[in-house]
């Protein structure tokens, strides 16, 4: 059995435990595909995932991660959608067989051929990005014009990717950031409202809905979060819990969502990106925004393999605006 080098670890921690050495590369599954890896990026829930916090439980030892681009180089018997030679990028799902590395096996339904005019780092930096929003705002809201949504923690690269989602949706959205420094990159994303540090949030929801509030939230940071926005929530209104960035378990201001028949929606793309249904509707949307050019992946740093763990540390210091990427020689 041949192997190469990969990413993984073999106990919980942070960016410290993580290992690079090499990997077995055994056989293919009828739908799987092999890539040979030349980009991969990180996400938020690689570190809760390296730390035991994910809902997806890692048996040790474990690859880690679930976005790569590359080009394919063996398919499984019954593959159809791709060859030896394509070029793909991949769809986030979860696996103990994690894409950071020289190689990634994929299953074929999770592989897709890497849109025109998109490099590597950026074909990598596709699909979490966007699916996590699309997800949220179309498959359980179905948002569209008039509608308002806010986005905390808004420079992450699922924040940024929401922002842009609006924008090509018609959506009105306020975005929150901790640093003045990040406020340009969320206009020029699609935020319609910036709010920096402790600004007025409630004028800017008011200004950006025309007093109407917000249809939706989607929120990273958990905590006490909600009890910024609560009261300015529309009847019926769905807020996306998707992290836990002050790491806290979200505050749920109980009479405040009932005044306005809201919904606390734990939210993860996971549970979503199973669904063909779903998963097709989104890389159509997705495919077709990025090919008008309406969509457009933000990567905010790339790193040489030999500092993969430099990469994540990098992560949890949370100066990035947009997608980390690690490149592989």
């Amino acid at each position: 059995m041949s192997r190469s080098d990969a990413v993984y670890f073999t106990e919980f921690g942070g960016p410290e435990v993580l290992r690079v050495g090499p990997w077995p590369e055994g056989p293919l599954g009828e739908h799987d595909v092999r890539i040979g890896v030349s980009t991969f990026a990180l996400n938020r829930a690689d570190l809760m995932y390296l730390a035991g916090e994910h809902y997806t439980i890692p048996a040790f030892p474990s690859r880690i991660g679930s976005e790569a681009c590359g080009v394919v180089t063996e398919t499984g018997a019954a593959v159809t959608g791709c060859a030896p030679g394509d070029r793909v990028t991949t769809i986030p799902f979860f696996t103990q067989n994690g894409v950071q590395g020289a190689t990634a096996v994929v299953p074929d339904d999770y592989v897709t051929a890497v849109p025109d005019g998109l490099d590597d780092n950026e074909a990598t930096a596709i699909w979490m990005q966007y699916l996590t929003p699309y997800f949220a705002f179309k498959e359980v809201c179905d948002l569209g014009e008039g509608d308002t949504v806010v986005i905390t923690a808004a420079s992450s690269s699922a924040g940024l990717g929401a922002l842009q989602l609006c924008r090509e949706l018609g959506v009105a959205a306020v975005a929150t950031t901790r640093s003045p420094a990040k406020a340009e990159i969320l206009r020029q994303s699609g935020a319609s409202e910036v709010v920096v540090g402790d600004e007025n949030l409630a004028k800017a929801i008011s200004r950006a809905s025309n007093g109407k509030g917000l249809q939706a939230a989607f929120d990273p940071l958990g905590g006490d979060s909600l009890q910024r926005y609560a009261d300015h929530l529309a009847p019926g209104a769905t807020v996306f819990g998707y992290g836990t960035l002050t790491d806290r378990q979200p505050v749920v201001p109980a009479a405040a969502m009932c005044r306005a028949r809201a919904v606390f929606h734990p939210y993860s793309m996971f549970n979503h990106v199973d669904d063909p249904g779903q998963r097709a509707r989104g890389i159509a949307l997705v495919s077709e925004a990025i090919r008008s050019g309406c969509l457009r992946p933000r990567v905010d740093r790339v790193f040489g393999f030999e500092h993969v763990v430099d990469a994540y540390r990098y992560m949890q210091s949370g100066n990035q605006a947009g997608k980390i990427v690690v490149t592989v020689p």
